[in-house]
């Protein structure tokens, strides 16, 4: 049987037979339903409010219908997780300079690619830094040690702290956030990585080869970035594996443009570098034993930025490549005869 329809009463409003559950059963209820009450209709001259729908006003529980208005949540505390309508935690976001993702070679990106500007000029500065000291002190390059072991303390604390106080993270990603990655939100910073691999170099390499290791780092790993983000897209990329050398495997995402800008740039480094005389054989011997080093300068440096070894390139990258320039001068030596 449908039910009747609203109709107009004398005074003007429409009476309706639709009601409003109450949140217990009426005596003499079917045991199912809470018996319904017939809307009453006002006087003439009395000024009513406009009708709520039913959808907004209740809200049904399965059995009864409760009103919708119910009391606020409780205030959530600054390290509570966030979870969102499918149940997965919320994932907080920080001020960061390399958030978006980089399109493998070949494939042009469908947004802006961040240039990681910030993170570059800190990343350059080093090799210039470097340069100034090592010309500053030349007997030693002492007080450079010091200084970046000084750096790398407070780093390092203020990493530790950063990776199990929330707060702290906030702030410190609030400050400094622009000079990182999203990659390392969860993980140890790589100016730490930076600096331990730059110290080692000093600390262990002759001084020829631990500030050319550096500048590799500095500028050689900064142009194969941006060039790589330049122009990646347009050459091939570049093999899953150093040719011949399956255990050398090259990371993803790397092209034949930011290698080539790395090998370029560590040939520049290799030839216009101020080689102390009267040390390295092939450098004394004339202009084709400098061009030679820069090939294995660039060339090597820019092997050993494409390789994947499972550690940051921040650490990586000056080590092995002042091992691969060390070797290079010491064979030298010894076939040159000095």
């Amino acid at each position: 049987m449908e039910p009747a329809s609203p109709k107009p009463s004398s005074n003007g409003y429409w009476s309706d037979s639709r009601s409003v559950r109450s949140g217990s059963e009426d005596e003499g209820g079917d045991g199912a339903f809470p018996r319904r009450r017939s809307a009453k209709s006002p006087p003439v001259g009395v000024a009513t409010l406009p009708t709520v729908p039913d959808d907004a006003e209740l809200k049904s529980d399965g059995e009864h219908s409760v009103f919708s208005d119910s009391a606020p949540p409780p205030a959530r505390s600054a390290n509570a997780i966030v979870y969102d309508a499918n149940g997965n935690p919320v994932v907080r976001r920080r001020r960061s300079s390399s958030i978006k993702t980089k399109p493998p070679p070949g494939v042009t990106p469908t947004k802006a690619v961040d240039w990681e500007i910030p993170r570059k000029t800190f990343h350059s500065s080093i090799g210039f830094v470097t340069l100034y000291l090592k010309y500053l002190d030349p007997p030693t390059l002492g007080p450079l040690i010091k200084v970046l072991s000084g750096m790398l303390a407070f780093i390092s604390a203020n990493d530790a702290l950063r990776l199990n106080i929330p707060a702290f993270a906030e702030a410190w990603e609030a400050t400094v956030g622009f000079l990182m990655r999203e990659s390392e939100r969860d993980k140890v910073n790589g100016t730490v990585w930076y600096l331990v691999g730059v110290i080692f170099v000093l600390a262990l390499y002759p001084r020829d080869v631990a500030v050319v290791s550096i500048l590799t780092l500095s500028w050689s790993d900064t142009t194969a970035s941006t060039i790589g983000r330049l122009w990646g897209k347009y050459t091939p990329p570049l093999p899953p594996h150093f040719p011949g050398v399956k255990w050398l495997p090259f990371a993803p995402r790397k092209s034949l443009a930011g290698f080539l800008a790395a090998a370029v740039t560590g040939f520049g480094i290799g030839v216009f570098y101020h080689w102390a005389p009267g040390t390295w054989a092939i450098i004394d011997g004339g202009v084709l034993g400098l061009i030679a080093t820069g090939v294995v300068v660039g060339v090597g440096g820019a092997v050993v930025e494409a390789l994947d070894l499972g550690f940051d390139d921040n650490l990586t990258l000056p080590i092995l490549s002042g091992a691969v320039i060390w070797a290079w001068l010491a064979a030298t030596n010894f076939l040159l005869g000095y």
